[in-house]
């Protein structure tokens, strides 16, 4: 019974540090991660953080923007029992959060008095982040699954796999292209994420294996669902502002329809006199091939190109 231990010993009961340390991060009266918590989630949905150093919050960061209203929301957090569903809530039915972000006018009153909109008396547009970007082209195409759990996913399934972003691992050099080229995580940097406008990122929605089986997926869809126009022509209008409002979120102007409607009309005489070539000639590496019918190939490039707009990427 008696014999050297090879290593330290510790007693069969805690001493209960680790439990008195995490009372004192989330006490009432340090409410220092309460404030840090509150600064990410603000970051996430206004594009700015509260307090711009979201690393740093002592004598060396930035001082907030806006303290009282860091201080505010913070006791909010802590009153909901620091659950952050109450304060998502409240973020996104505010009105800063609601305001509209185009001007209208380069001579808006408000841009002399406060450029940098510091007030939020606008809203900031901001870029989707990679996840949200590969997540929104698989939704609008009714085709992302949902399902909650599992194991992580190898990166290299990213352009198959209709899982969404959060489940693909990102270690080290195991990352996915396409979300790296929208400004993907980082493994050394959680803070903030740092965002880029960089010419192969339209590059990649238009000719990234993920976005073209997607169009023509959803081009089939709409196309069948306005079957119940009899028109031609009408169903051609119909399809068109199908497409802005499930991609873009919002119907087409009068100038966009008329330009949507020259596009089909050009893209299907184009394929038409083209009819000779195999489509095996010009279709990509996808499992979903382009159409045989010239003019649902057409109605194909319109939803790709919708995909490829700059307000499907852009949050406003």
């Amino acid at each position: 019974d008696s014999y050297t231990p090879l290593s330290a010993l510790y007693p069969p009961q805690s001493t209960g540090r680790r439990a008195a340390l995490a009372r004192w991060i989330v006490s009432r009266d340090n409410p220092l991660a309460a404030r840090v918590a509150v600064n990410h989630i603000w970051l996430r949905h206004f594009g700015r953080a509260l307090v711009e150093s979201t690393a740093n919050f002592g004598r060396q960061g930035r001082l907030p923007s806006h303290p009282q209203l860091l201080d505010w929301l913070a006791v909010e957090l802590m009153e909901n029992g620091w659950r952050m569903k109450p304060l998502h809530r409240l973020l996104v039915t505010s009105q800063a959060y609601r305001r509209q972000s185009h001007l209208g006018t380069t001579t808006h009153p408000n841009l002399a008095a406060d450029r940098d909109n510091r007030l939020y008396w606008r809203f900031n547009p901001q870029r989707m982040q990679a996840e949200v970007v590969r997540d929104s082209v698989l939704s609008c195409a009714e085709e992302l699954d949902p399902t909650l759990g599992g194991q992580e996913l190898d990166h290299v399934q990213g352009l198959t796999s209709k899982r969404r972003s959060l489940y693909f691992a990102i270690h080290g050099e195991a990352k996915m292209q396409f979300l790296d080229l929208f400004d993907g995580p980082s493994v050394v940097d959680c803070y903030q994420r740092s965002s880029s406008v960089l010419p192969q990122q339209s590059l990649a929605m238009l000719n990234s294996e993920l976005l073209w089986p997607q169009s023509r997926r959803l081009a089939g869809k709409l196309w069948s669902r306005s079957a119940t126009t009899a028109d031609s022509a009408g169903r051609a209008g119909l399809f068109v502002q199908s497409a802005f409002e499930q991609i873009l979120n919002r119907p087409p102007s009068a100038a966009e329809s008329a330009v949507a409607m020259d596009f089909l009309a050009e893209q299907t005489a184009l394929f038409q006199e083209s009819a000779t070539m195999p489509a095996e000639a010009v279709a990509t590496a996808s499992t979903v091939p382009p159409a045989s019918d010239p003019a649902q190939r057409a109605r194909e490039n319109l939803i790709h190109a919708l995909f490829s707009h700059n307000d499907f990427v852009t949050i406003r």
